[in-house]
């Protein structure tokens, strides 16, 4: 038999309130027409009283060995949220785990070269109690052998300004180069723009069923989730149908499966972390939206952002697998290859760096000490001068001076036994060993 649930303080109220109203003459069928009529009383009752019936209800519970609920200042039970953790623990481990499976079997069936990757990126004006107001989203695909595919971009209007938020939204649109909400427009169809995200992830095989993962960086992960579910709430579609994963994991483990040599790759994830957020591309121009490029804020645009995580991947990961880099496909079109490679290969102190200069000067707050050791771990995913054989540059002899100086040059003088004088033997420091030899009474043989 399952254990009855413990009795809360206003069971133990009802019964008294019960008993009395007996008392009057007054009778209930039921215990729901008790607790209707008692609960106004005990809203409206002392402290003191509510107090009383609080301590009954602990001791009973005391007694039945069933232990005491602990709430945080808020009033949400500890429980609840230990049981929050788990779940979010347990979803970091499914996660980590199923990356982890699809890099390895694509790897072994020789297919993680050809196979796209989704990364997605949004922006939001602010965030509110509940959700985020998000006002730009783009989902990009690309893949090692072709490098950047195609991206679908969207510029959302939320519409109404949530009360109490417009400064927050201002500024954000400020910060990223965003129109303000048009409250007298019409709202973006959420409906359509999940039902084209989801398009666009089938268009490779419209028949399959489980969508490809959506690849971010952590701080954009609970946006991200919340622009989908705000979309399927619309629709009414299941969000479980979208699997939202960080993209520093995908991109730790991709390289580090890929690699041929041991000392390629990254050591630890978090310096996968730490190459992304480096962002060599920044700024590199041309990479942004229409509207972006327009304002000079071309940085901002989640087109520009996306497409910099799509280059920094493929310029680190293309060099290990021997694929060649193609401007416009593995980096920005406007990216001079050649001439940074040439210049690379001028600095024999940058053996093995990317054409993105992963090594060079970062405008981050990473302190010197975190560099240098960033320059020697990463310096196995940075192979072109692997592929890049350097020319040797002989050197003639050094010219010698026309200046004549031995002519300055006086000749050593001629010494004889005269001008080295025997060292004579006298008190005072330095008496020899002929003084030592008095006091010790050593006879000389």
């Amino acid at each position: 038999m399952p254990k009855k649930a413990p009795k809360n303080a206003f069971y133990y109220f009802m019964q008294d309130f019960k008993d009395e109203q007996q008392k009057k003459g007054i009778t209930y069928p039921n215990l729901a027409e008790v607790s209707k009529a008692a609960d106004p009383e005990w809203r409206n009752a002392p402290p003191s009283l509510r107090a009383r019936y609080e301590a009954r209800a602990k001791q009973e519970k005391e007694k039945r060995n069933i232990p005491v609920a602990k709430y945080t200042s808020t009033g949400i039970p500890l429980s609840v949220i230990e049981q929050e953790q788990k779940a979010l623990q347990e979803a970091i481990e499914y996660e980590i785990q199923d990356i982890i499976n699809m890099v390895k079997t694509r790897t072994i069936n020789k297919s993680i070269y050809d196979d796209d990757i989704y990364v997605i990126d949004v922006n939001y004006y602010c965030k509110t109690s509940t959700s985020y107001l998000i006002a730009e989203s783009t989902v990009l695909r690309f893949n090692l052998t072709n490098g950047f595919r195609d991206f679908y971009h969207e510029m959302i209007n939320p519409g109404h300004i949530p009360v109490g938020y417009a400064s927050d939204v201002k500024h954000g649109s400020t910060e990223l180069g965003l129109d303000m909400p048009d409250e007298t427009a019409n709202k973006s169809n959420y409906m359509q723009i999940l039902a084209n995200i989801i398009d666009y992830l089938k268009q490779k095989d419209p028949s399959v069923k489980t969508l490809p993962p959506l690849y971010t960086m952590p701080d954009k992960v609970a946006p991200v989730q919340d622009f989908i579910l705000q979309m399927c709430q619309k629709s009414g579609e299941d969000e479980f149908l979208f699997r939202v994963y960080k993209l520093d994991t995908l991109f730790f483990h991709l390289i580090n499966n890929i690699k041929i040599q041991s000392n390629e790759g990254f050591p630890k994830e978090s310096l996968a972390l730490v190459q992304l957020k480096k962002d060599p591309f920044k700024y590199n121009p041309g990479l942004g939206c229409e509207h972006h490029e327009s304002n000079d804020k071309s940085m901002e645009c989640t087109t520009s952002r996306a497409k910099r995580w799509a280059f920094t991947i493929l310029d680190s990961c293309c060099p290990v697998v021997g694929i060649p880099i193609v401007p416009g496909q593995h980096v920005p079109v406007e990216y001079d290859v050649e001439g940074i490679m040439k210049f690379k290969d001028s600095k024999t102190a940058w053996s093995r760096p990317t054409i993105a200069a992963v090594a060079g000067p970062s405008s981050s707050c990473n302190t010197t000490s975190n560099d240098s050791l960033l320059e020697q771990s990463l310096s196995s995913t940075c192979t072109l001068a692997e592929h890049i054989r350097k020319e040797k540059r002989d050197q003639g002899p050094l010219r010698m001076p026309e200046t004549d100086y031995s002519k300055t040059i006086r000749p050593a003088p001629e010494l004889t036994d005269e001008d080295f004088p025997a060292l004579s033997i006298g008190a005072g420091r330095g008496r020899g060993l002929a003084g030592s030899f008095g006091k010790m009474n050593i006879k000389k043989k």
